[in-house]
């Protein structure tokens, strides 16, 4: 798993893995589907512990960085849909910071993130507040995949009319 794939994703695809080599031996925490993600450390404090949630399995094992903290909750507790948003919102990254020391590099600390508390909603509601939740980033993105070719239109559109507006004949 990559910092940034992790930290800039919701949920971890195929964008934010990298190859690694795991040498015959070598403990490594491997990865499933359910599993909360958070970054450790981060130059700024309101960067640490940004989480990114492992909505689906893969083909290939993944493994948690070095630079990463694992939470796995108990099974059937936490759907992961919901996780994905949960760990995102304000509330829940406010308690998150606090968990985090430093000066010049903030690290969270792994006893302090234990402690943080969070209501977890029935998994009906988790289900209802993540497909609401997930329609909102689906036209969020769409936006912004969008707008480059809205961009583009809307500068032809000014480039045409300012032609025709700004071309003078001589018959005038």
């Amino acid at each position: 798993m990559t910092y940034t794939g992790l930290f800039n994703n919701l949920s971890i695809n195929e964008n934010c893995l990298a190859d690694v080599r795991i040498n015959p031996g070598e403990k490594q925490n491997v990865l499933r589907s359910g599993d909360v993600i958070f970054t450790g450390s981060s130059e700024t404090p309101d960067e640490v512990a940004y989480s990114s949630v492992m909505t689906k399995s893969f083909n290939e094992d993944v493994y948690l960085n070095s630079f990463c903290i694992g939470y796995r909750a108990c099974d059937g507790l936490l759907l992961p849909e919901y996780a994905k948003h949960l760990f995102r919102c304000k509330y829940v990254r406010k308690q998150l910071v606090k968990t985090a020391m430093g000066v010049t590099r903030f690290n969270v600390s792994k006893e302090r993130l234990k402690r943080v508390r969070i209501y977890i909603p029935p998994i009906e509601a988790q289900r209802d507040i993540a497909s609401i939740l997930d329609k909102f980033s689906t036209m969020t993105i769409s936006l912004i995949d969008g707008l480059p070719a809205e961009i583009k239109l809307r500068r032809q559109q000014y480039e045409y009319y300012r032609d025709k507006l700004l071309s003078f004949s001589s018959d005038h």
